[in-house]
């Protein structure tokens, strides 16, 4: 992510999503970007009861009605109203977009259906190449704290770098969690209280090493960055740490040092997608492609 030209909002005319949608016109007000509206109807009704015409023609109108409410007028958005699998036809017309990142709400209308088969939000990260912003608060204005989790994997460096365009204005914190290998251990062999001070300090030094290493070369955007280093789980320690600092925004890899692209969307990613209060960004592998049914 260079630039923010193209936003594409996915709704499904709930509360949750006209948050989102109104975090789009937000981004899109504050980079001078393109922003589309995409409703995806998935559930028709019989052809007997109404005419797709019809449907089609009322969806639009709603779409419409959002529109003029949420987006201010110097904003120029677009509307699109679509049938079939709703995280296929957004993906779908990202691609067609070349959209710079989707954004969608953390809920829609079918809260207990989302968490009983996860929600949309959930599906895209899983499934979309694109950065996905999933909104989970009224927004009042312009991303001004950041938090950008790190486990020095290259997926954790693009979240920072896409973190730098998405929010010019923004301070970010980086935070590093890690543990102590076989503390518990160690104790139960007898091995002395300075003894495991001086392990403590060695595993602490060594990933501020690694953060320094981890830095160079990206490229900030002119942000200022600060470092913090927390030992614990890391899903726990990251949203104590948003509590803590009140972040607005949390952009995260959905991949961790495995290389895997499932593997921390299975852990860290998914449990702060459910826990933390504040949006999340989160940037997929430059080389994911997902094949479309």
């Amino acid at each position: 992510m260079i630039a923010i030209k193209s936003v594409l909002a996915a709704t499904d005319l709930s509360d949750s999503s006209r948050d989102a949608v109104s975090r789009a016109a937000l981004l899109c007000l504050e980079h001078g970007a393109e922003l589309e509206l995409l409703h995806v109807l998935e559930n028709l009704p019989p052809h007997a009861m109404l005419s797709m015409d019809q449907v089609l023609e009322d969806a639009r109108r709603e779409l419409q009605k959002d529109a003029e409410t949420l987006v201010p007028s110097g904003v120029a958005c677009h509307l699109a109203v679509e049938t079939g699998k709703d995280f296929v036809a957004i993906v779908r017309r990202a691609r067609t977009l070349m959209a710079d990142v989707i954004v969608v709400g953390a809920h829609g209308h079918h809260i207990l259906r989302d968490y009983i088969l996860g929600t949309t939000a959930e599906k895209l990260i899983r499934k979309a190449a694109f950065p996905v912003l999933v909104v989970k608060q009224t927004p009042q204005a312009a991303y001004r704290r950041l938090l950008v989790p790190t486990d020095f994997s290259e997926a954790s460096r693009q979240a920072l770098v896409a973190a730098c365009v998405i929010a010019p204005g923004a301070s970010i914190d980086l935070l590093h969690v890690y543990g102590f290998w076989g503390e518990g251990r160690l104790s139960m062999a007898g091995a002395g209280v300075e003894a495991l001070e001086s392990y403590r300090q060695q595993t602490e030094d060594s990933v501020k090493v690694a953060m320094d290493e981890w830095l160079q070369g990206v490229d900030l955007a002119g942000h200022q960055v600060e470092p913090h280093f927390r030992q614990g789980h890391a899903a726990t320690v990251i949203a104590d740490f948003v509590a803590e600092r009140q972040h607005d925004l949390v952009a995260m890899g959905t991949s961790g040092r495995s290389g895997l692209p499932y593997i921390l969307l299975g852990s860290v990613t998914e449990q702060a997608l459910r826990t933390i209060p504040c949006d999340t960004l989160t940037v997929r592998p430059k080389e994911f492609h997902f094949e479309l049914p």
